[in-house]
């Protein structure tokens, strides 16, 4: 192991609005490996939407644990530094990325807390750090065909994705509308519906319609000229995945999905928690990630082959201004791809 004995990491101290936190790394104890970890130097690191709810303390009522201080960020890529006892498939040098989150174990959805079955909890976040510390059965290894901001950026989007469509049963021939195709989520949701053989319509801005007709999806709707629970051809469609938290989207689908459809989204509950509740439904559900090696493998697979693309909208280094930047244009909304950390 080496024998650097501290990192520098961003702490939050207190739950509270991301724009009252300082963003100014400070030096920390490195995380000491367990049994069964790897201790990951890290080189890249993402931020998602969920960061800022996090540390302003919105998921407290879901139940989620609230350590502190804690170190934020949940997607991170890098280099094995060292492995802990039990570990095997992993080498020092090997390069790797992960989305900590809760391990899929069959519960129905994740959180950032390991939350199903009798398992160990692992740390919670942890990857705006120099150095992190994950269980290495939520760790996959990168090829070298992929960069670290890439790496780094499509583990939760991407696993979202994958895991959304699935639930809702997209494969060849089904047909499938998306809603928010410019957001990360929808980007790859476009694209990872396309190569399970769906029919795909999304909806977009017409600032962001030429960035995502590069999905390659089939139908295109400017929400801002056109409703899309009006349009005909969509009547008796398959499924609707709403990735943005479409207001009223749940009550809007029931228009146009046929039915035994399913209707999923990832950032409004309004379809509440129970998939099987709502009886015009196959499924019809709030949904959170749940991390899978076996996902972000694949997700790996398709970036080196290029049947999938992610959009890196910018890079920011690990400063206070920095990843102040990062947070300031995270929380506008209005970007075309994933802002990234790197170390």
């Amino acid at each position: 192991m080496s024998e650097i004995k501290t990192m520098k990491a961003i702490v939050v101290k207190e739950y509270k609005d991301w724009k009252s936190q300082s963003f100014a790394p400070v030096e920390v104890e490195k995380p000491k490996l367990e049994t069964g970890q790897l201790l990951i130097k890290a080189k890249a690191a993402a931020l998602n939407p969920i960061d800022p709810m996090v540390m302003a303390g919105l998921l407290k009522g879901a139940g989620w644990d609230q350590p502190s201080p804690y170190v934020p960020g949940y997607d991170v890529s890098g280099v094995v530094e060292a492995i802990g006892e039990g570990v095997e498939g992993f080498k020092v040098g090997d390069e790797v990325f992960s989305v900590n989150w809760s391990l899929d174990v069959g519960q129905q959805m994740g959180c950032h807390n390991d939350n199903a079955g009798d398992q160990k909890k692992g740390p919670i976040a942890g990857t705006f750090a120099e150095y992190c510390v994950l269980p290495a059965n939520k760790v996959s290894k990168k090829n070298s065909k992929v960069s670290f901001e890439q790496a780094a950026a499509v583990a939760l989007v991407g696993t979202t994705a994958y895991q959304s469509l699935k639930a809702v049963g997209v494969g060849k021939e089904s047909k499938v509308l998306i809603l928010g195709g410019s957001g990360a989520v929808g980007y790859l949701g476009c694209q990872l519906a396309k190569s399970m053989g769906a029919y795909v319509a999304t909806t977009a801005s017409a600032r962001t319609m030429e960035y995502v007709k590069t999905t390659g999806a089939d139908k295109i709707i400017n929400y801002r000229e056109t409703k899309w629970e009006e349009c005909e051809d969509l009547k008796g469609i398959d499924a609707v995945f709403d990735s943005i938290g479409e207001n009223g989207g749940f009550e809007k689908a029931k228009k146009i999905v046929k039915e035994g459809g399913s209707f999923v989204s990832i950032s409004n509950p309004d379809a509440g928690h129970s998939p099987t509740a709502h009886k015009e439904f196959k499924y019809a559900s709030f949904f959170c990630l749940k991390n899978s090696v076996e996902v972000q493998d694949k997700l790996m697979g398709m970036l080196a082959n290029e049947t999938l693309k992610i959009n890196i909208e910018k890079t920011f280094p690990f400063t206070k201004d920095g990843v102040t930047e990062a947070f300031t244009g995270q929380t506008a909304g209005k970007a075309m791809g994933k802002y990234v950390i790197t170390f």
